[in-house]
């Protein structure tokens, strides 16, 4: 017994203790705000505490007391009560519901045997005033004006109530700027979130009177804080409101208007009207939606439903004076939905913009026609161009419409379903003058204008006739205008657009009328060919005409054109041999059927006249010979055994025919389809080629012509080829290989998508940032094969090329229509192909990707070389051709007094000839050379203090400018705020005052600039005034040097009782400025002093701080 009891009682012992151990692994441990925890972590732990949430929408900032880190995270007892997100490189703790929580902290990263103490405390955040407003709406009024902040997973709630039906809530919202663009949205009662990313004016529909909320969510990828403000405004719907569903339908008598307007998102108006068919027969009514701004419009979705709720009429979007003919089968109420244009993806909303413009509705019985009747000129119904319009031409009627024509040259285009239909156009101003009896401008009873083009010389009002119908069906028609191109005034020949060599000119045949002239000059001297490309860009149906005219022709010397051709889609290739002298080219549609978009250029190439083997042209070893039309070429006298290699490079495409050998008899030796083929000579003798005709390849207008070049070279190899070639990614280059005849050529590459094309010759590059890779061309025996022969090139490709580069051979001035090839210096000659050319202004100089540029107009510009991210610029000056000085009445300078500082930068002088556009030679002389000099393009030098008479001559007529030389002045070397940023309250203004070095800098004069001037603007004496809400960069540069400094303004709210630092928040930074200002130790601005004073009594002292420190404590409810 005395065993048993003993083994008992240790049985009891155990258990306790395990009891004990259980309890003690339950106990929790519970955690407050603002209060330390330490928590000692292994690689298996995760520790957690309990702490009680006392408020709804509470976050709490993780506040690490220790150097060392962890993962932290809250829970709750549903997955969606807590959330853990990042705000300013914070992490922040949120929960929707008061209650228990669980705050977990980890750290996986540590290794077995580990341990890392932690320290932490949990304290309330707030970014803005209304702070816990996650779940529990901030109550808003009518007129009330916020800041809010919103950051990463943050979201705020807000409550306003409506006193009427129907009521819409404005929120004008602000803040948006340059460097504050960080979007949210506004998420409305129907779940639809309304994207906001600009400052303006968002509107949200209401139902009855009641309490709505709304949200704004953050939507920043980097949870970076927004700052912006709000204002609300409760605006009263239209008279129909409610009548946002088909069952509160407002009723629409037939013949009717009744006014409305869209209020804001959610927002719907609905209108019945009541439809009669008779006899069972469909019946035909007319919707019409007026008084659309044409500058503003409002975008407007209807739909329409008959009775049995079938779709009449499927979403139309509107923004412009509408009218709809549909048809009525059954009896009863049909309905009309109106909406809100806007984008949708997913549950967000895009490209929303309410005007809560007045629109009127009005639906009509019948609708044989709605704009009936316009039988007549007189009764023409007014069209906006674009818009489609619904008619109905019967056999016998006439519809009359007119629309204006804003600028010249536009083409009119008409687009009609209606078959048969014809068309008569004429001016307002001729049917205003013989009524009648005016002749219309386009009037063809062959051709049927269901798709017509018609180009309109001059703007103003035009007049459109429709008849030839034979249907009472409903017509659609579009009447729209197509914009001129940049050179469309040139349908005639003293109007003709100039061509220069190699550049590519751009141009329309728009209409079945409109031709298109171009001029261009065969130089003196020439002993060459012109070859003339057009080409197609987009292709239209149609016949072109082309007519070719010397100038002789305009001066009645020669009888007729000189040349005609046609072309098909307007495609065409041309080479005639011209005497020097200037030339002139018509291009016009013969048989129109839709618009063209084509391309012209030329280029003068020898004249080699070697369509037969007696006229074959001579070859240079290793020299690329240009090709441009078949012929023969002889590569010279060759010994047999030789092996010649024959290379054809035509851009990347293989030759159009067979390439082939002769002999001095004419007797074939060999031909081939590739690009890269080779020979060995039989017999001694002369040898020739016969080359097909090549693709004149123009890629764009800043690309040269491109010709297909062949050439000839002897060789001993078996195989041979380049050591290395420099690519860039994705592109073809052309390789130069070379092999013995009897070598079967195989191609071996390390990498998959480095290509070698033996038809073309070109070697392409895969499409990778960077890379290298060695290609090896050899006989097709396996490597190691004791008779396998091989050559490599090394080839590497990259996005960036590195290199240094230089502009040479770049002449100063040019006279229009001259041209010079620039040549660029790079650091490799392989890089020159990818140096890219840029004018500044293509008005006065074009340049091709090779460098070659043209003087196209009076002035100067700029012509900037770049590989990678080097540059190197030129200044040249185009001045024009001088045909002589007569009509010339006078010369005006742009300055008439100037001063300068001795020993700086030239500055130019401008003068200008009467009449415009006379041409003559300016001289230009300076009255004192030591004072300064003057260049012969109007250049004047400062070179010591003194006063000088600048006059520029032409002809008989002068223009003087007095310079005034002043002694070298102390120079600006820079400019400074002496604070980075500056706060303004709205209406108040600061005169900005930078600092600049030297202090006795000669000239300090600046100019301002307001990055936005909706915000703050800054007068020409650094005065800024703040105008609304928001931020703004001012950049003070100086005059003298051109060097800046920039201070960012910050706008906020006019005068917010108690918030004197203008930060948006009330709070005990506010009082302390108030007692800091009682005893003296700061000064207050006039907006600072009227937030402070916020009992009124006109003191600024502890009793307005103490009021502060309770609204912020929310002892009190408002400072009102």
């Amino acid at each position: 017994m005395k065993r048993v009891g003993r083994w008992t009682w240790m049985l009891l012992t155990l258990l306790l203790l395990l009891c004990a151990s259980v309890l003690a692994a339950d106990e929790k441990t519970y955690i407050e705000l603002d209060e330390t925890v330490e928590a000692v972590l292994t690689n298996s732990d995760r520790m957690n505490f309990y702490l009680d949430i006392p408020v709804d929408g509470m976050r709490m900032l993780v506040d690490w007391q220790s150097e060392e880190t962890c993962n932290i995270y809250i829970s709750g007892k549903t997955h969606d009560s807590a959330n853990t997100t990042n705000a300013d490189g914070n992490t922040v703790l949120g929960v929707q519901k008061a209650g228990e929580y669980t705050v977990t902290v980890y750290d996986n990263s540590l290794k077995q045997g580990e341990t890392r103490t932690v320290r932490f405390m949990l304290r309330e955040y707030k970014n803005d005033a209304q702070e816990p407003n996650d779940v529990t709406p901030t109550e808003l009024h009518d007129g009330d004006a916020i800041s809010f902040t919103l950051d990463g997973g943050d979201r705020d709630q807000f409550a306003i109530t409506t006193i009427k039906p129907g009521q819409d809530i404005a929120l004008t919202i602000g803040g948006f700027s340059y460097a504050s663009r960080g979007r949210f949205d506004i998420q409305w009662q129907n779940n639809d979130s309304l994207i906001v990313e600009k400052n303006g004016v968002y509107y949200l529909h209401t139902g009855q009177p009641g309490r709505y909320i709304f949200t704004l969510n953050g939507r920043n990828n980097d949870s970076l804080s927004i700052k912006r403000t709000m204002s609300v405004q409760l605006l009263d719907g239209d008279s129909h409101e409610l009548n946002d569903t088909v069952q509160t339908a407002t009723s629409l008598p037939i013949g009717t208007d009744e006014t409305f307007s869209l209020g804001g998102l959610g927002d719907e108006d609905w209108f019945c009207f009541e439809a009669a068919p008779e006899d069972g027969q469909a019946k035909l009514y007319t919707l019409r939606l007026l008084d659309f701004d044409f500058e503003n419009p409002e975008n407007v979705c209807y739909e329409i439903y008959a009775p049995d709720g079938t779709v009449v009429a499927s979403k139309t979007e509107v923004s412009s004076r509408h009218t709809r003919v549909f048809s009525c089968s059954q009896q009863g109420q049909y309905a009309v939905r109106l909406y809100p244009n806007c984008r949708h993806e997913y549950n967000f909303v895009y490209d929303v913009s309410i005007q809560r413009a007045a629109l009127r509705i009005r639906v009509e019985e019948g609708g044989d026609d709605p704009y009936e009747s316009n039988d007549t000129w007189l009764d023409a119904a007014y069209i906006e161009p674009g818009q489609l319009i619904s008619h109905v031409l019967s056999s016998g009627d006439t519809d009359w419409f007119c629309f204006t024509v804003p600028e010249d040259h536009m083409t009119l285009h008409v687009s009609s379903d209606c078959a048969g239909v014809f068309a008569g156009v004429y001016t307002g101003r001729d049917l205003a003058e013989f009524g009648e009896s005016a002749k219309a401008i386009y009037d063809d009873k062959y051709m049927s204008a269901t798709n017509l083009y018609w180009k309109l010389d001059e703007k103003g009002l035009y007049y459109i006739k429709l008849d030839g119908g034979s249907s009472e069906k409903i017509c659609s028609t579009t009447i729209s205008l197509i914009p001129p191109e940049a050179i469309e005034d040139n349908d005639t020949w003293y109007r003709a657009t100039p061509l220069y060599e190699e550049f590519t000119q751009a141009f329309d045949i728009s209409a079945e009328n409109d031709s298109e002239w171009f001029r261009f000059t065969v130089p003196q001297g020439s002993q060459k060919a012109v070859l003339l490309n057009i080409s197609v860009i987009e292709s239209g149906r149609g016949w072109s005409d082309f007519s070719l005219y010397r100038k002789a022709y305009f001066d009645g010397q020669d009888d007729e054109r000189i040349q005609w051709w046609d072309s098909f889609h307007g495609s065409t290739k041309k080479t005639y041999e011209l005497e020097p002298g200037i030339y002139y080219l018509e291009v016009s549609a013969r048989s129109f059927g839709d618009r063209q978009k084509l391309s012209i250029c030329y280029k003068l190439v020898p004249q080699l006249n070697n369509d037969t083997i007696a006229a074959s042209a001579p070859l240079t070893e290793r020299v690329w010979q240009d090709v441009w039309q078949a012929g023969y070429f002889s590569i010279g006298e060759r010994k047999a055994g030789e092996v010649v290699q024959i290379q054809y490079d035509n851009r990347g495409s293989k030759p159009k025919e067979y390439i082939h050998v002769y002999d001095a008899d004419g007797k074939e030796i060999t031909s081939s389809y590739r690009a890269n083929l080779n020979f060995r000579i039989p017999t001694d003798g002369v040898y020739y080629l016969k080359v097909p005709e090549c693709d004149v390849n123009v890629n764009a207008e800043n690309e040269p012509m491109h010709l297909a070049h062949i050439r000839y070279y002897t060789h001993n190899d078996k195989i041979g080829a380049v050591e290395s070639v420099t690519m860039r990614p994705n592109e073809s280059v052309f390789l130069d290989v070379w092999f013995s005849p009897d070598i079967s050529l195989s191609v071996e590459s390390e990498v998959e998508n480095l290509t070698y094309d033996r038809e073309t010759g070109y070697l392409t590059a895969p499409d990778t940032t960077e890379g290298s890779a060695k290609l090896v061309f050899s006989n097709g025996y396996a490597e190691g094969n004791k008779y396998r022969i091989e050559t490599s090139v090394n080839v590497s490709w990259s996005e960036k090329l590195l290199s240094g580069i230089s502009i040479s051979n770049a002449p100063q001035s040019l006279t229009i229509g001259s041209s010079a090839m620039l040549e660029a210096n790079v650091d490799s000659d392989s890089y020159v192909k990818y140096v890219s050319w840029e004018s500044s202004d293509t008005s006065v100089l074009r340049v091709l990707s090779n460098g070659k540029v043209v003087a196209v107009g009076q002035g100067e510009a700029v012509i900037t070389a770049s590989i990678g991210e080097a540059t190197s610029s030129v200044t040249i000056t185009v001045t024009g051709e001088q045909p002589g000085e007569s009509g010339l009445t006078g010369v005006s300078l742009d300055r008439y007094t100037l001063t300068l500082y001795a020993g700086e930068e030239a500055e130019q002088l401008t003068a200008t000839l009467k009449p415009e556009g006379t041409e003559a030679v300016v001289r230009w002389t300076s009255s004192n050379q030591t004072a300064a000099t003057v260049s012969q393009d109007g250049k004047v030098t400062p070179l010591a203090a003194g006063v000088t008479v600048v006059t520029a001559a032409a002809g008989d007529y002068r223009a003087s400018c007095i310079v005034t030389v002043q002694p070298e002045r102390v120079r600006v070397t820079g400019i400074r705020f002496d604070e980075p940023t500056h706060t303004l309250m709205m209406g108040s203004t600061v005169t900005l005052q930078p600092i600049i070095a030297p202090n006795d800098a000669t000239v300090k004069n600046l100019t301002w600039v307001s990055s936005d001037e909706q915000t703050a603007t800054v007068s020409r004496t650094g005065i800024v005034t703040a105008l609304s809400v928001g931020e703004t960069t001012i950049t003070a540069t100086t005059v003298d040097g051109g060097y800046s400094a920039e201070i960012k303004i910050i706008v906020t709210a006019a005068a917010q009782l108690g918030d004197v630092n203008g930060d948006g928040y009330i709070d005990a930074a506010d009082a302390l400025l108030c007692l800091r200002a009682s005893v003296g130790l700061i000064t207050l601005t006039p907006e600072q002093e009227a937030a402070a004073d916020v009992n009124h009594d006109g003191l600024v002292d502890a009793g307005d701080a103490i009021l502060i420190l309770r609204y912020d404590a929310r002892l009190i409810p408002n400072l009102n």
